[in-house]
């Protein structure tokens, strides 16, 4: 597990208890790994909101688009708790 999603999974007080992905650095998965579907289809980042001051954002480039936005293949390039 990714020392960071670690944390976050830590710090997620009861009120944000929801799944948040377990991904590293470098790899490539689908948009749908990240992104839920709700809202516009982000485009660079996505983040899960962990208590009432503290999110983890997942900082992806596109590598393939797909007709399906949620099929896109992304590779994450940092995560980071902001």
């Amino acid at each position: 597990m990714n020392e960071i999603v670690k944390k976050a999974m830590e710090m997620m007080e009861e009120a944000y208890k929801d799944y948040i992905p377990d991904v590293n650095v470098g790899e490539i998965c689908e948009m749908n790994d990240i992104w839920d579907g709700n809202g516009d289809c982000p485009q660079d980042s996505y983040s899960y909101q962990l208590t009432d001051n503290d999110w983890i954002d997942y900082v992806f480039e596109i590598v393939e688009e797909k007709e399906n936005e949620l099929d896109t293949m992304i590779k994450i390039v940092n995560i980071e708790l902001i």
